[in-house]
Formats: C-alpha cells, sequence, structure tokens
C-alpha cells in the first residue's frame, strides 16, 4: 500500500457544475447530463443523447446509457462526499433510449453507512413515467491514496 495521499477531488466548475475529470477542462457534460432538481437525497437530470452516441438507427448506444447513470449517479452522492469511485454498477435496458429526444432521468442516495453509498436511478422520456433503463451502484468514499495505488501497481504491471 502507497503512503502517498492525493488530493483529487471532484468539485463545482467555475459554473457550479459538478462535473467528471474528463469534462471539467471543457466545463460542460459531454454526455448530454444538465441538472435540473434537487433535494437532499435525490436530483432530477434533463438529458439529451447527442447524435453521435448511437448504437443503432436513433438509438442510443448502451454504454452511453451506462456511463449517464454512472454521472448520475454519482453526482447525486458527490454534493455530500467529494471523493467517490463506483464500485458496481447494474443498468437494465427496458426499452430501446431514442438519441436528440429530451429525457428525465431520477438519481437517489438509497443508503449510506461508513465508505459505501447504495445509489439508484431511473431514466425516462421527459414528460413519461415509462422506464426506459433503470440502473443501481455502489459506490465507496475512495481512501486518500487510491490513485497513488492505481498508479504503483500500473508500475509493476
Amino acid at each position: 500500500m502507497s503512503d502517498r495521499a492525493d488530493d483529487f477531488r471532484i468539485v463545482p466548475s467555475p459554473s457550479g457544475r459538478l462535473l467528471c475529470g474528463g469534462c471539467a477542462p471543457d466545463g460542460r457534460c459531454r454526455l448530454g447530463v444538465e441538472p435540473a432538481e434537487a433535494d437532499e437525497d435525490a436530483m432530477t437530470f434533463d438529458v439529451v443523447c447527442p447524435r453521435h452516441w448511437h448504437g443503432g438507427p436513433e438509438v442510443a448506444h448502451g454504454g452511453w446509457t451506462a456511463a449517464v447513470f454512472d454521472d448520475v449517479l454519482n453526482i447525486v452522492a458527490l454534493r455530500r462526499e467529494a471523493r467517490l469511485v463506483t464500485k458496481s454498477l447494474h443498468v437494465v435496458y427496458h426499452r430501446p433510449v431514442p438519441v436528440e429526444r429530451p429525457l428525465k432521468a431520477t438519481a437517489r442516495i438509497d443508503s449510506h453507512a461508513d465508505r459505501r453509498w447504495e445509489v439508484s436511478a431511473r431514466l425516462t422520456l421527459a414528460g413519461d413515467t415509462v422506464a426506459l433503463a433503470a440502473a443501481s451502484a455502489e459506490l465507496r468514499t475512495r481512501r486518500p491514496d487510491h490513485f497513488a495505488r492505481h498508479q504503483a501497481w500500473l508500475a509493476h504491471e
């Protein structure tokens, strides 16, 4: 185990958004996710799948859908803990997700104990209640040396 601590945290961008490390330099979410409403343990997001993420005719690639879930599930908890990583993500696809159509993602914190966070989310067409897909994840508050241990492991591979 490494004794080097990192200081990487997801913090609000200059616009006030919580963005992943990949999107933060651009100041916008490249997946098409925009926060809409929030309360203590839940958030709603406006989402549009950009056409370049299509997997089939007029439908989103399943990987895009999984990435959107990973993003919104983390954001709902990042408001309370800035040092999270995804331990597991489970996605259920109910219907094809259309590209370039307004969607809603609703994410919530189901439970939190110690370093473990259980979160869940649904994706629907905007204005509809029928789930296109649903997801659950286990997030973990990462240890201070998380990324240093990763770099040390890679150096030996």
